[in-house]
């Protein structure tokens, strides 16, 4: 597969985003309370807009070079589901045979256990197995982020049925549905104005940045520069000064990931060669935590934050050699076998 300076910027964000998950998770799944300076569910939540904008990004892209609905759909399956089945199995074959209270027959053979295998469906979240980590502070809950997962098919299949329709193939038409959803969740689904967070309008409206980005990638990447430069004063007074916090969000975020990703220099040669572990990362960094929770309870924060981590980027790195990457072989099935890698 084809590795460019490119995405290894995209991979180096995604894997410090899938950390970042695990971060914000820990201090629920350790009961420590954050410093009072931290907004630590902030952190996790910047964490998947970056999935989601990167995702945006590299997907259209993907769509543009090679504009064919079933071959971008298979190439999606591809990149989302193998992973989503080795969480699935080891959710269930591993951690939840380690670690529920149940007897193991009970257990393959509870409700909640065989409702588990539906994640692998991508349209609705299952998180919980029965009786698993019944000592810790996050009872029964096997794999919190799972819940991205159907919200992220969701953005592929939109994206899709627009390409299928013919909005993609003109750019002012494809903008404006994008301009159009972003304003949609600005004024009416915005947590700044209707004080409830609405994540399934929002992590999509980070998709349609992504989106509307890699529409104009010729004019953003010679202008990036002096767009964040305007950007920045804004959206700091929106943050700061008008308190609207989720709407510069929107605003700064976007651009700026960009830009880090697509910068030509710099980047981390060795990273780029040992693969892209973020998928990986955030489907196992879960599972992990609360199997390091139930095992070794005394462990301070801190060092059950790395041990946590160092386990997870282990297991990132091995689903991505001995699964992900081999079956991502098969993209060429259906069109160009080339293609970026994306979330």
């Amino acid at each position: 597969m084809h590795h460019s300076s490119r995405t290894s910027h995209f991979d180096t964000l995604r894997i410090g985003a899938a950390l970042a998950v695990i971060f914000s998770h820990h201090f629920h799944i350790a009961r420590a309370a954050p410093p009072p300076w931290l907004h630590s569910d902030m952190v996790g939540g910047v964490a998947v807009m970056t999935f989601f904008t990167i995702s945006g990004y590299l997907v259209t892209l993907s769509w543009l070079r090679h504009p064919d609905t079933v071959a971008f759909l298979w190439k999606r399956l591809l990149r989302i589901w193998p992973g989503v089945l080795l969480a699935v199995i080891t959710n269930i074959f591993l951690f939840g045979l380690a670690f529920t209270s149940l007897d193991a027959a009970d257990f393959l053979r509870h409700p909640e256990t065989l409702t588990y295998y539906q994640n692998l469906l991508l349209y609705r979240e299952y998180v919980n197995l029965p009786g698993v980590f019944e000592g810790n502070p996050v009872r029964h809950v096997m794999n919190g982020p799972l819940w991205t997962i159907p919200m992220e098919t969701l953005c592929y299949a939109v994206l899709a049925g627009l390409g299928a329709l013919g909005v993609l193939r003109s750019r002012a038409l494809a903008t404006v549905a994008c301009l159009g959803y972003i304003a949609f969740f600005l004024t009416t689904q915005n947590a700044d104005f209707t004080g409830t967070m609405r994540h399934w309008f929002e992590y999509p409206a980070y998709f349609a940045c992504g989106t509307l980005i890699a529409l104009h990638r010729g004019v953003f990447l010679a202008r990036a520069q002096q767009w964040l430069c305007m950007l920045a004063p804004i959206g700091v007074l929106l943050f700061f000064g008008l308190e609207l916090e989720h709407s510069a969000g929107l605003l700064i975020l976007p651009p700026l990931l960009i830009y880090l990703g697509t910068r030509q220099r710099g980047g981390l040669p060795l990273l780029r060669r040992a693969g892209d572990p973020s998928f990986g990362i955030y489907l196992f960094g879960f599972p992990i935590a609360q199997a390091v929770e139930a095992t070794w309870p005394e462990l301070d924060f801190t060092t059950s934050l790395l041990l946590t981590s160092l386990l997870s980027i282990a297991a990132g790195y091995a689903s991505w050699h001995l699964l992900e990457s081999r079956v991502l072989r098969l993209k060429g099935w259906l069109g160009e076998g080339n293609a970026l890698r994306t979330a």
